[in-house]
């Protein structure tokens, strides 16, 4: 059901019921206007198979192409029989924390053995409150003293294998050989954190200072260890999508169709599946089925990469609560919502109205009082009814939106996996903090693709919802490719 479908807010002013009716129809989708997103997505992905110079081709996404092939789930399967103990380490950037997962791999339709835990990165002693990994050196020390945390207290101190490591990062990641890679990002801060460093060499030789027995064995993105984490459980998993801080997602690819590897080791290899990290969130740079509102390119324009990422300023996690706010703002000043005497502080604050808030959408009782605790808790604001229900409508309409356009996504990748891997049907793998904060987002996602990819004619793809980090498992599983 499209967002244009508005229905008023009872008790409502026709003032207020205006500006929402207005701004519902600023974000509404059409199946005409989705369709065009899907086939951009898929006609971006063909023109970066081609070249590694997105910016000589507009229409393209930078398609990184992975030494992780669909084998590896063979690779999987024989380690079951050696008691084989995986681990896997994310290094995400974002949240600021390090993640550790084991993964003892048992066959005979035994279930995994997977222990996982968190590590906050520690702080710098400035009083910016900045991160204290400003450097290569001090980002790996850090992360190769957590890993001799998880072994001893999880008892893997005491084995006498040499245990593999797969590292994932949530960094666009270009893989230099089968187990380093190095991060590729136009950022002073991402340049400052990693430079020209290689994660594999560089980590292991921190490992190697702490006598540890493991060794890093392979370097993957975020996306494309989900979509190897998924593959243990739905093995004809061919896409992965991430919902997280950002956006992104992974498929496999005939390595004999990607011209841009033509005559390397991967590209001759004629029917090996490789991954690729298309670095979704790029998308939309140039684009015209993308129809971005005034509060959109708001948030462009105040951002620190104008122009740049507008697909994932319109559907990931990190700006949906800000459009939200702007919205609300919108209201304030017109001076259609709340009490006038109402402390407008904390919504004047950018980024205040985080976008783990939208799960009111989901409050159906009579009175909203969830609605009502978060503005009073979070805002200092005594909402009446019909500004709860304001609110709440504010959600799901930029939510929905969002949704829409990534489930467009998602069926324009399906399009492209499918003519990859012959997979009737396609499936596809989610993994993020998205998938576990907002069930509303996910469902109208897939209920999207779905739709979309019967329109296009293709087999209606599935999906299977991995949670927050089945990138740390995937990653584990990562490393005992062969």
């Amino acid at each position: 059901m499209p967002d244009s479908d508005y229905t008023p807010v009872p008790g409502a002013s026709a003032a207020q019921n205006d500006l929402l009716r207005t701004i519902a129809t600023k974000f509404a989708t059409s199946d005409e206007n989705l369709l065009s997103v899907a086939n951009e997505v898929y006609t971006s992905i063909v023109n970066g198979l081609q070249t590694d110079d997105t910016d000589s081709q507009p229409e393209s996404l930078p398609c990184r192409v992975s030494y992780v092939k669909s084998g590896i789930t063979q690779d999987i399967r024989a380690a079951e029989d050696t008691d084989k103990i995986a681990l896997g380490l994310t290094i995400n950037t974002s949240a600021g924390w390090f993640k550790m997962a084991s993964v003892r791999l048992h066959g005979n339709g035994q279930a995994d053995e997977v222990n996982k835990q968190i590590f906050r990165m520690p702080r710098s002693g400035s009083s910016g409150g900045s991160s204290g990994l400003d450097t290569p050196a001090k980002l790996f020390e850090a992360a190769a003293t957590h890993v001799a945390e998880f072994i001893n207290s999880h008892g893997l101190d005491s084995t006498k294998q040499t245990l593999p490591l797969g590292v994932t990062i949530d960094l666009p990641l270009e893989e230099t050989s089968k187990r380093g890679g190095r991060v590729v990002c136009g950022s002073r801060a991402c340049s400052g954190m990693f430079g020209n460093v290689d994660i594999a060499r560089s980590l292991d030789d921190h490992l190697a200072k702490q006598h540890l027995p493991v060794r890093v064995t392979a370097t993957t993105n975020c996306a494309i260890s989900t979509m190897v984490a998924a593959q243990r459980h739905f093995a004809h998993t061919c896409a992965a999508l991430i919902l997280n801080h950002g956006i992104n997602a992974a498929y496999y690819e005939r390595a004999c169709e990607i011209p841009k590897i033509k005559g390397s080791e991967l590209g001759n290899s004629p029917r090996a599946l490789v991954a690729v990290n298309t670095e979704l969130a790029r998308f939309g740079e140039g684009s015209r089925a993308l129809q971005p509102t005034m509060w959109d390119h708001r948030i462009d324009r105040e951002s620190l990469n104008t122009g740049r990422h507008v697909f994932e300023k319109l559907v990931a996690d990190k700006y949906l609560g800000e459009i939200v706010r702007n919205l609300i703002t919108d209201f304030m000043d017109a001076r259609l919502i709340f009490p006038r005497d109402a402390d407008a502080t904390m919504f004047s604050q950018p980024y205040s109205f985080f976008t783990s808030y939208m799960t009111i959408m989901d409050d159906s009782s009579e009175d909203l009082r969830e609605v009502g605790d978060l503005l009073t808790a979070g805002f200092n604001v005594q909402a009446s009814d019909v500004d709860r229900r304001i609110v709440r409508e504010l959600c799901r309409i930029v939510a929905m939106r969002a949704a829409r356009l990534v489930g467009a996504a998602v069926a324009g990748i399906v399009k492209r996996a499918g003519e990859a891997a012959d997979e009737s049907p396609a499936v596809v793998s989610i993994s993020g903090q998205l998938t576990e904060m907002n069930q509303p987002y996910v469902r109208c996602t897939v209920d999207t693709a779905q739709r979309l990819a019967h329109e296009m004619q293709l087999p209606k793809p599935t999906f299977n919802v991995l949670g927050e980090d089945g990138y740390t498992v995937g990653a584990a599983l990562a490393s005992l490719s062969k």
